[in-house]
């Protein structure tokens, strides 16, 4: 059984006099055990995507389901980390944390048990009492990400999250996020990255679904099979960038040679 399975969902948004389709006809599953990326183009709705998955936005057609169940409200059996950090500024690291255990009626005992074993399993032991506005952007985002964990979601959702940071910064927080994956010490059954990071995408995932440019539909499922950790400089690593690459650069070239595509 698929843990998720998206099927049939079209999006589509109101644009002055007509309908714009953002998403066509997307299907696919996510099995337990697996860490999949959505590639795309800027604008071919895979934010949207991750959103619906979330139950943040009701699909116009299609459905969501998690293990068989369709999803018709807020899900669940998920967790977001966002591009943004999304921190609110007025409160601490520690409360930061927990407040989606706060606003589940979590006593503060048992929010403050999970959050000092999330502080630490993220590195941010020694910031406890920090304030967003006295972090960097790598702690920032460690934050995020102790936040998603904390509510020890089946399928954690990954939404451009290093693409704010430095480029050492971002290279870590991927390290780390694969040893914690890797290390079974998480109740995640499986994550969903979206990226427009190719590279990020093939170091990372056991599998990329790449999306064509506007409206955004599958045009590619590709499973990697390279052991961890991954080479970079190796050739069949490039092969599997190269042939991902092309696919997105084909999709958005025809878009362009035919305007009226997609709409």
């Amino acid at each position: 059984m698929a843990l998720l399975s998206v099927k049939n969902v079209y999006q589509t948004f109101p644009l002055k006099n007509k309908e714009v389709v953002v998403l066509e006809d997307i299907n696919f599953d996510v099995n337990e055990g697996e860490f999949v990326s959505l590639v795309g183009p800027s604008g071919c709705g895979k934010s949207t995507l991750l959103r619906i998955i979330a139950g943040l936005l009701k699909p116009s057609s299609g459905s969501v389901l998690f293990r068989d169940s369709e999803i018709n409200d807020i899900n669940p059996y998920t967790s977001m980390v966002f591009q943004s950090f999304g921190l609110l500024p007025w409160l601490d690291v520690t409360e930061n944390i927990t407040l989606g255990l706060e606003a589940k009626g979590v006593s503060l005992k048992e929010r403050l048990k999970k959050a000092f074993k999330y502080i630490d399993m993220v590195g941010l032991e020694g910031f406890e009492e920090a304030y967003p506005r006295e972090l960097s952007g790598g702690m920032k985002q460690r934050v995020g990400i102790a936040r998603a964990l904390i509510m020890e979601p089946k399928l954690l959702l990954m939404d451009e999250p290093f693409s704010a940071l430095d480029a050492l910064t971002a290279e870590n927080l991927r390290s780390e996020i694969l040893k914690l994956w890797e290390s079974g010490k998480l109740s995640l059954k499986s994550i969903l990255l979206v990226t427009h990071n190719i590279e990020e995408a093939v170091y990372m995932s056991d599998r990329i679904i790449i999306l064509s440019a506007h409206p955004g539909k599958i045009i590619g499922d590709e499973r990697i099979d390279l052991p961890r950790p991954r080479d970079r400089e190796s050739k069949e690593f490039y092969a599997i960038y190269d042939k991902i690459y092309s696919m997105i650069l084909g999709s958005s070239l025809s878009k362009e040679v035919n305007p009226l595509m997609g709409k």
